[in-house]
């Protein structure tokens, strides 16, 4: 048994792993009563579950496997003969939940076992990551397994899934980027189709913070949405400015008085005066501010980008 433990690519397999098993938790904790958390779990699975059309007797008999009655055995005996699969099979999301109990059915475990009974398949797992000295399934698979391009479109997949409200759910996979080889980086790369400023965090080193005068963009032209545009030119600045923060006047709401996804982004504040708080960011953070005010009352020194630059 081959482990590539002194593989490169080993240790950014096990925390590409790390960063999936993050992610399949968060659905498995959502899918009692979420059929599309099912689903993502399901495509998102090592073994083969996922090349099984999902239908409405796939999802109920997974909630089955991992809610119902009757001990782990006979449900995973229940869930692979529903769907006509190898037993092992539903061990996947007991896997994700407890890496250092249950062995995943992965392709390269089951080519490690030759043998569909779960019990085996289990106990035969169990023996060799013992034999193996590493800590849990997650590293064992992570020894097994061989870089390819499934990785890269999961990669890919959940980046263009980040929101621009939310950039620092990509923060985690930008480390996995700096540890990719220079083929696989260009191929990521070239899957990427999120916002300008989500794909700058893999190509560009972040200099300062910014602190956005969201109150003062938005009403320069009316549009909540100039916040987006900001950011897309903030971009291609010669100096990569991240993190941002958005500061509101306390009164925003009132003026627009539509619920905007920018009102629940991260590092958002509502404050009133706007600018004690914009000052205050700035100074402590170092950072550079976006707004159409020079804040000549306040008598202090800052970098300020007038937010009228962007629209010329």
């Amino acid at each position: 048994m081959l482990l590539n433990v002194y593989d490169p690519g080993y240790l950014t397999r096990l925390r590409m792993l790390q960063v999936k098993r993050k992610h399949q938790i968060d659905s498995l904790r959502r899918f009692k009563i979420n059929n599309q958390a099912v689903i993502s779990f399901i495509k998102d699975a090592l073994g083969p579950i996922k090349s099984v059309e999902v239908s409405e007797r796939l999802i109920n008999s997974f909630r089955d496997l991992v809610y119902g009655s009757g001990t782990i055995v006979e449900r995973l005996k229940k869930f692979a003969e529903i769907n006509s699969l190898p037993e092992p099979s539903g061990l996947e999301p007991f896997f994700w939940l407890k890496p250092k109990s249950y062995p995943p059915p992965s392709s390269e475990m089951r080519e490690l076992i030759e043998n569909d009974d779960v019990l085996h398949f289990v106990r035969k797992a169990r023996y060799l990551l013992e034999k193996s000295n590493l800590e849990d399934f997650l590293e064992f698979q992570a020894a097994i397994m061989k870089s390819n391009t499934e990785e890269i479109d999961w990669l890919a997949q959940q980046v263009n899934s980040v929101k621009l409200t939310c950039v620092s759910e990509a923060e985690v996979i930008v480390e996995l980027f700096k540890e990719l080889d220079e083929i696989s980086k260009v191929e990521l790369l070239s899957k990427l189709k999120c916002h300008p400023y989500v794909k700058a965090m893999f190509v560009r080193k972040p200099g300062r913070p910014v602190v956005l005068d969201g109150s003062n963009i938005a009403r320069l032209r009316g549009k909540l949405s100039d916040i987006d545009f900001i950011l897309e030119r903030l971009a291609t600045f010669n100096e990569f400015l991240y993190p941002y923060y958005l500061v509101f006047d306390k009164n925003i709401r009132h003026i627009f008085q539509v619920e905007s996804e920018w009102f629940h982004a991260e590092r958002t504040y509502f404050h009133s005066p706007a600018d004690e708080l914009i000052i205050s960011i700035a100074l402590e953070k170092n950072a550079v501010v976006v707004s159409g005010d020079r804040f000549e009352e306040w008598n202090q020194k800052i970098d300020r980008i007038d937010v009228r630059r962007f629209f010329e």
